[in-house]
């Protein structure tokens, strides 16, 4: 029950100096010089000792739009229970109504805003943190691709749309979780491996624009049951194997387009990507060039690859020999390998040596045999892959020129000691040899000297 009648509070009358009236307990009533009565609410939260004030949002009063003395009392009676069961209204509301301003303005200015022109403006503008550099060609054109319609062929067949083609001109103000939820569910009948990617980009395109999507499933404050788990990608290497390693060398070596066996023998030897040397004229890529081969040091450096990163290739004896092939008698502007399509020359090889490796699994080839004889620090390096979380690889482990040249040339040295005993089953001295050195050179690398103490008594 109040502690002042209506007509007692209608009684006090403005002064020169704002003033207040204990209506209640833990109520009061602020009446300025202008005559506006302002209700307050002194609170303190369970675990607190903090007394804190909130004032409520009407003024008190018996008109339209204002707060009565009953209705003060009672509000300001929820507000402490609250307070004592330990929750802080007061601020929660504060909060809440934040949001809605933030929400209203993110809403404003993506107004007309469908989810393709979102993707295009993120393509765009998006900029790595650690380096401030734009996406590359590459992911540019699978994000956009995303959004396209499936192209038609000559024939008539049409192809599948974008992973987002189905939602692309819905507006982000309207963009629902079933809408995500209906692209995932369909995407995932076709690859858990498209979903889960479709997914990633759909979600930093949202974060990036701010947008809030009620029951996201694509949110970090979303419960788990209703939650779209995405996977993390898994790879699927396809190398030669090691039992036809010998016979795919040997078998390159003779095939019919000697230029397009070297690319594929460079590939092996190096462990690049094979855009990194042929390039990709639609992503801008350019192809290793002549005037790039330092023949002298044996090395050649990749600019701006995946990571976005340059990539020293320090040459092993083998790979060496290709590149200086292809460069004497060239211009410097020359592509190393002149090479247009090679696929027909690495079916041939496959076919005589009866394997089925394709391009990128010459890379899994190279990682794969390295992996056996040179440490993981040197196979990251040579492979170009980010140390990413790794601190002992980011911060204190160094490969020095020599040994990273010396762990290229032993993974070279191991398939040519492959060639030749696929040649002769039963191999001379002089190449069991190499295979045993070949074999060793892990040890070598990656175990420490030993430092013998002598003690004189």
């Amino acid at each position: 029950m109040p502690l002042l009648t209506v007509r007692a509070v209608d009684a006090h009358k403005p002064r020169e100096r704002p003033y207040k009236l204990t209506l209640d307990r833990g109520l009061q009533l602020r009446i300025a010089p202008d005559g506006a009565r302002t209700l307050l609410v002194r609170y303190t939260v369970k675990g607190s000792e903090v007394e804190r004030q909130f004032r409520l949002p009407q003024e008190y009063g018996e008109g339209p739009g204002q707060m009565k003395l009953a209705a003060a009392c009672a509000e300001a009676a929820r507000i402490r229970a609250l307070a004592r069961d330990g929750v802080d209204w007061p601020a929660q509301e504060e909060a809440r109504l934040r949001a809605e301003v933030v929400a209203k303005g993110v809403a404003g200015r993506h107004d007309g805003l469908t989810v393709e022109k979102a993707l295009r403006e993120y393509v765009e503008k998006k900029r790595r943190a650690k380096d401030g550099l734009p996406l590359k060609a590459r992911t540019k054109a699978d994000y956009l691709g995303m959004i396209e319609s499936g192209k038609v062929s000559k024939s008539g067949r049409k192809f599948a749309d974008g992973k987002l083609f189905s939602i692309a001109q819905i507006l982000l103000s309207k963009l629902t979780a079933e809408d995500i939820r209906g692209v995932h569910y369909e995407l995932a009948k076709r690859s858990q491996r498209e979903a889960a990617y479709a997914m990633q980009v759909l979600r930093a395109v949202l974060r990036w624009h701010g947008i809030v999507v009620p029951g996201n499933p694509l949110g970090r404050d979303t419960a788990g049951r209703d939650r779209i788990v995405i996977t993390a990608s898994q790879g699927n290497p396809s190398p030669i194997p090691p039992e036809r390693l010998g016979a795919w060398w040997r078998a390159a070596a003779v095939a019919p387009s000697k230029v397009a066996a070297d690319y594929y023998r460079f590939q092996l030897l190096t462990g690049c990507r094979g855009g990194e040397i042929h390039g990709n004229k639609r992503h801008g890529y350019e192809p290793i060039k002549v005037g790039d081969i330092d023949c002298k040091g044996g090395k050649l450096v990749l600019r701006d690859t995946k990571n976005r990163s340059d990539h020293k290739l320090l040459l092993s004896r083998q790979a060496l020999e290709i590149a200086q092939r292809y460069c004497a008698g060239r211009k410097p502007e020359d592509p190393l390998f002149p090479i247009v399509d090679a696929r027909k020359t690495l079916a041939w090889i496959n076919a005589r040596a009866e394997t089925s490796v394709q391009g990128h699994g010459l890379r899994a080839t190279f990682a794969s045999i390295a992996e056996e004889l040179v440490s993981g620090g040197a196979l990251k390096r040579m492979l170009n892959h980010s140390a990413g979380g790794d601190v002992t690889l980011g911060h204190y482990v160094g490969k020095s020129e020599a040994q990273l040249r010396a762990a290229w040339q032993t993974v070279a040295d191991f398939i040519e000691a492959a060639a030749a005993a696929e040649a002769d089953p039963k191999p001379s001295p002089s190449v069991r040899k190499r295979q045993l050195q070949a074999r060793r050179r892990r040890t070598d690398m990656s175990t420490p000297s030993r430092t013998v103490v002598v003690t004189a008594h």
